[in-house]
């Protein structure tokens, strides 16, 4: 099912060593979650995963060429384009790093199936920082806390 969100592929192009991914830009670093989630394909994603045994998906997306403008409740709404019957169970405003940003979780349908997402959406710089994990209700919360220790371990390393 979720590898909807395993779908085009999209590698990353920065470096990992020691479980930790480094920008190619020297932009951030971030931990990759551990080894029940294995590397997957995510059109536009700069890293994605999915944990086969949850029929989970999450992916970080970085946009610094053309970020979309606004304010970002109104932005993040992009993450969750493509689902269907979109219910929005809580928004709020998050601190991450340095960096503010707004954090959604909603349930809807994809591929016709029931699911549970988590996206955060941050502004720092001139890049735009996309957070998003997909899971079936029934195991949503079985991966949320590896998808919490990845947004948690996302790191700034140059100055806005």
């Amino acid at each position: 099912m979720l590898l909807a969100l395993s779908a085009i592929s999209a590698c990353a192009v920065g470096s990992i060593r020691e479980g930790v991914y480094r920008d190619p830009h020297d932009r951030f670093t971030v931990r990759v979650p551990p080894d029940r989630w294995q590397p997957a394909s995510l059109d536009g994603a700069t890293l994605a995963f999915r944990a086969p045994e949850l029929d989970a998906g999450m992916a970080l997306l970085v946009e610094c060429d053309s970020p979309e403008p606004g304010r970002l409740p109104s932005v993040a709404r992009h993450l969750f384009f493509g689902l269907a019957d979109k219910r929005i169970d809580h928004r709020e405003t998050v601190p991450l790093a340095d960096a503010k940003g707004v954090r959604t979780r909603l349930r809807a349908r994809l591929d016709d199936r029931p699911v549970e997402v988590d996206g955060i959406t941050i502004r720092r710089g001139e890049c735009l920082y996309d957070f998003l994990y997909v899971a079936p209700p029934d195991r949503f919360d079985d991966g949320r806390p590896d998808f919490d220790t990845f947004v948690k371990s996302w790191t700034p390393v140059t100055k806005p």
